[in-house]
């Protein structure tokens, strides 16, 4: 174990072997519960977050996906929920940003905060101004505000480590969770990630739909995707790599965005 990550000898799931188990689960279940992220997962990065859009034929793989009658999609991102719509338009899927603090599933006509209690106190938090204030004023670091948080993104060069401990030392007393991603960190309230949010999403839809064969499928390329890995024991979890490391607790891997579009053009093919 390494960072608290499990690393051994993952499967690449486009191994024929590994595909064709994958295909003979999927035909076996009445519903498949999708959870993807985003950036790094469907988008390769980019410098500028707002030019990191999805691959174009992993947005066609999607669409068919989507209107499936097996398939119920969510795309579960750490971009705020109003950015992640407007970086990939889909009609029929559900949407959660911002770690999962902001939902819009399919069939509500309203947007969901399951911690919507703690919103306007974490927002004029006095020390989590003071960070924004610092880091808005830096070169080399673009401040992305959220509806519940930050996202600092960061040039290759910064140390991030050193910058981290400084975020925590200013942040130690209040109720926020500072996570390092690739060349960013983020600032989000404490007590919720991915995990709880794809749990909360299952639950939400298992009830409006009333299906009890189901089979749920992460696919995540951050370190804040690993708590969805863990919340999904009996499901089928998959990290996209992007770089040389295989620290993760999922099953699973595939190397980059690229290969995302291959196996979802499989699993767009089982309609």
């Amino acid at each position: 174990m390494k960072n608290g990550l499990i690393v051994m000898n993952k499967k690449y799931i486009l191994n024929e072997n590994h595909l064709n188990n994958f295909k003979e689960k999927i035909k076996s279940r009445d519903k498949i519960l999708l959870f993807l992220d985003y950036d790094g997962t469907l988008a390769p990065f980019k410098p500028d977050p707002l030019a990191a859009f999805a691959l174009p034929e992993i947005k066609n793989h999607l669409e068919k996906i989507e209107k499936s009658q097996k398939y119920e999609l969510s795309l579960v991102s750490g971009r705020k929920l109003s950015q992640l719509k407007q970086m990939i338009k889909l009609k029929q899927s559900n949407y959660a940003g911002s770690h999962g603090l902001e939902i819009d599933l399919v069939f509500l006509d309203q947007t969901l905060y399951p911690v919507q209690a703690e919103k306007e106190a974490n927002l004029e938090n006095s020390n989590y101004q003071k960070v924004k204030k610092i880091y808005s004023a830096q070169t080399g670091v673009e401040v992305e505000t959220k509806g519940f948080g930050l996202a600092l993104h960061f040039n290759s060069q910064t140390d991030k480590k050193s910058e981290i401990k400084k975020i925590k030392e200013l942040l130690k007393k209040d109720s926020y969770q500072v996570i390092s991603g690739r060349q960013v960190i983020e600032i989000r309230p404490a007590a919720w990630d991915k995990g709880k949010a794809v749990t909360y999403i299952s639950q939400q839809l298992k009830k409006e739909f009333k299906f009890n064969d189901f089979l749920r499928i992460y696919i995540g390329d951050d370190r804040t995707d690993e708590d969805a890995f863990k919340v999904l024991e009996n499901g089928i979890t998959i990290y996209v790599q992007n770089e040389a490391d295989l620290e993760t607790e999922a099953e699973f891997y595939l190397k980059n965005p690229k290969d995302t579009a291959k196996l979802l053009e499989v699993m767009a093919g089982y309609l």
